[in-house]
């Protein structure tokens, strides 16, 4: 079993994978709105955009989050609530960049076909492929494995 240093250390690594991915994202999703052509999408398209930049923007506060309260209320220390708190961040925040990515394939998947439902459709087997591999996956093999 690894020491509560060694787990903390791996779930902060974790989070540093994830976090550029992110901040990538949010700076491309804020410069797409500047881009010619944006006024041109649907209004819902719009809409489903804003609501993928709030996801990716809530993404990656959670996945900020667990550097600050360690440096402010644990003080450096290292705890089993901690750990345990780190790890819920990061993954709330990888379900809530799942929803985001999807959201956004959404809107170009709408404007490249044309079709509300096929790109409903594609995005929806997107998410489902996402929260597979990053949830049901693990979850299934620990429950095997034990």
């Amino acid at each position: 079993m690894a020491e509560l240093k060694d787990k903390i250390r791996h779930t902060l690594t974790e989070t540093r994978m994830v976090l550029p991915g992110t901040q990538a994202l949010l700076g491309f999703q804020l410069i797409v709105l500047l881009m010619h052509g944006w006024d041109k999408l649907p209004r819902s398209s719009q809409y489903v955009h804003l609501l993928a930049l709030g996801a990716t923007a809530v993404s990656a506060t959670w996945l900020l989050t667990p550097a600050a309260y360690h440096r402010i209320v644990m003080r450096g220390e290292d705890s089993e609530d901690f750990h345990a708190l780190a790890s819920r961040f990061l993954l709330a925040a990888m379900a809530v960049l799942a929803l985001s990515i999807t959201g956004d394939y959404y809107v170009v998947a709408r404007q490249i076909t044309g079709s509300l439902l096929l790109s409903a459709a594609a995005s929806a087997f997107l998410l489902c492929f996402f929260y597979s591999l990053w949830f049901v996956l693990p979850l299934v093999t620990r429950r095997l494995k034990s």
